[in-house]
């Protein structure tokens, strides 16, 4: 069964007239009915009463009718959004990224995209897991992504935008906070605010593998994944953190920096994209 059959089926039961549903369809009235029987065979039902001077429905054709018109409709309204997605997304662009991606680099870009391209709708999705991120980029549900680490995927490249150091967050009662720089041994005896791995695993294996090297752990005293909300805890006192550098730009009062060393991973920021079948507003941000 294909849908020129079903055409040709509704325009029969519609005119009740197989040489004016012949000329709807631009078929000869031969060619109509061989579709026809050959419909009503992979059926298995007679769908019409056929005499010389008259066509009508069987039980079973009005019954058939029915379906076949919503199947077509189905498929018209099927083929008519496919239509509108591809004409909509060469003007729509879905952005992934972390948070200092969305916060720090994505306004400064989009203005200035926006000067030479100000009809595009940008869609914007904060995810910290990179390897969600290839997900998204693989499975076409988002077109760019900033992520913390490269990806080595067949259909993915990724591109280092920069590296910034670890610095420790703390408050600035801490007596800590006048030291020119700190390491793990500096402050294996204060309270900690951490991060779970899943959702920030780049920071969480900071913090532990400076622990690791002098033998020690780290007294954590809670983890957060939002890094504002981290700042208003080490700036109450709750606890010290580490964070990358940018995050002094989103700092409460109250909150001070010193860079952590020596620190051999310094945080990185990544934009990823598919090696093929974008559309040319994407890539043109």
């Amino acid at each position: 069964m294909d849908i020129r059959q079903l055409e040709c089926f509704v325009a029969v039961a519609e005119e009740l007239h197989f040489r004016k549903a012949g000329e709807r369809l631009g078929l000869s009235q031969s060619a109509l009915s061989e579709r026809i029987s050959a419909l009503e065979q992979e059926l298995g039902a007679r769908l019409f009463f056929r005499t010389t001077r008259q066509v009508s429905l069987t039980q079973a054709g009005a019954e058939f009718v029915q379906d076949a018109k919503k199947i077509l409709s189905d498929i018209e309204k099927s083929v008519s959004n496919v239509r509108h997605s591809a004409e909509s997304n060469l003007r729509h662009i879905r952005i992934s990224g972390v948070d200092e991606a969305i916060s720090m680099l994505l306004p400064k870009v989009l203005l200035r995209f926006r000067e030479t391209d100000p009809s595009v709708h940008v869609q914007i999705l904060e995810i910290s897991s990179s390897e969600q991120h290839s997900q998204e980029l693989i499975s076409h549900r988002t077109d760019i992504a900033f992520l913390r680490t490269p990806q080595v995927e067949d259909f993915i490249a990724s591109e280092l935008l920069y590296r910034q150091p670890v610095v420790v967050a703390l408050a600035e009662s801490n007596i800590l906070s006048a030291a020119t720089t700190l390491s793990a041994s500096d402050i294996a005896e204060q309270p900690i605010v951490g991060y779970p791995k899943r959702a920030r695993p780049v920071l969480h294996d900071v913090l532990w593998n400076a622990f690791r090297q002098i033998g020690a752990q780290p007294n954590i005293v809670c983890e957060l994944i939002d890094k504002s909300t981290l700042l208003q805890f080490v700036a109450h006192g709750l606890g010290l953190a580490l964070a990358p550098a940018w995050v002094q730009n989103i700092a409460p009062p109250g909150v001070t920096f010193v860079p952590f060393e020596p620190c051999d991973t310094p945080i990185e920021l990544y934009v990823a994209f598919r090696t093929a079948g974008n559309s040319e507003t994407v890539e043109r941000l």
